[in-house]
């Protein structure tokens, strides 16, 4: 951050900062801060990862005047990869011109009905099934406390990886396009896409763009332990979508 507000100084950019304390913390930060400064907010400057834009995101969804710059710096930036962002654009940006180029990116609005009445705001892709089980594993993974004291908190989310490949229960899914009903059985993966990348990386829709309006569903049926393995690894070769069981839809709006 420090190198940040020094580029800032030097161009006289005025400027305040806030610091996250803790998950969710984003979302409250950007909400208050654009009810505090008003039309006086011009820009926010977001430095985190891919949670954090997220929140950030839903913080302003109420917000139409401010515009947001992104500094990727969190262990995925999946967003950064789909939305063509590095590390040194404002600064660069912010050294050669005095401000910040705009350029506009679509995002996507899901809502669960069952959860909560309102609406959330998402830039990169929304995963039910096995990958949505893989993190809820690992946020609720036992003895996790304790193994970041020992500096072992690299280990949870591959442990919760491997107990999900039994645990996970494949399910039935009626999904909606276009006024279309779709009907799926041993659904293991559903995953809609605003950009190409997801989980750290992988191609899971080459084609889908942010800076287009509309995005692409994947669904994925018929796996078993082994197979989601040989289907994760053929998405690193941008093999996946010639996979027997693997469906991919190009849509709007979708309901499911």
């Amino acid at each position: 951050m420090e190198e940040h507000r020094e580029k800032l100084q030097k161009v006289e950019v005025s400027y305040r900062s806030f610091l996250t304390q803790h998950e969710g913390h984003a979302e409250v930060l950007a909400r208050q801060i654009s009810a505090m400064q008003d039309d006086r907010l011009k820009r926010l400057i977001v430095i985190g990862g891919d949670g954090t834009i997220h929140e950030v995101l839903n913080g302003l969804k109420e917000v139409d005047h401010v515009q947001l710059s992104f500094v990727p710096a969190g262990h995925w930036n999946d967003a950064a990869k789909g939305l063509g962002i590095h590390r040194h654009d404002v600064q660069k940006e912010v050294r050669k011109q005095k401000r910040m180029l705009t350029k506009t990116f679509s995002l996507g609005s899901f809502q669960d009905h069952a959860e909560s009445p309102q609406s959330v705001l998402f830039l990169n892709h929304i995963g039910v099934g096995f990958d949505a089980h893989v993190l809820r594993k690992t946020v609720h993974f036992r003895g996790k406390k304790w193994l970041k004291r020992l500096g072992l908190g690299f280990i949870i989310y591959p442990l919760s990886f491997l107990h999900s490949l039994w645990s996970f229960k494949p399910f039935d899914l009626a999904l909606f396009i276009e006024n279309e009903r779709k009907v799926f059985r041993q659904v293991w993966f559903v995953i809609v896409c605003n950009h190409p990348y997801y989980g750290g990386g992988l191609e899971a829709a080459p084609e889908v763009s942010a800076r287009q309006p509309g995005f692409q569903t994947m669904v994925v049926t018929d796996l078993n332990p082994f197979k989601v393995l040989l289907f994760l690894s053929a998405m690193v070769f941008r093999k996946h979508l010639g996979m027997k069981g693997v469906t991919l839809f190009q849509h709007e709006e979708a309901f499911f």
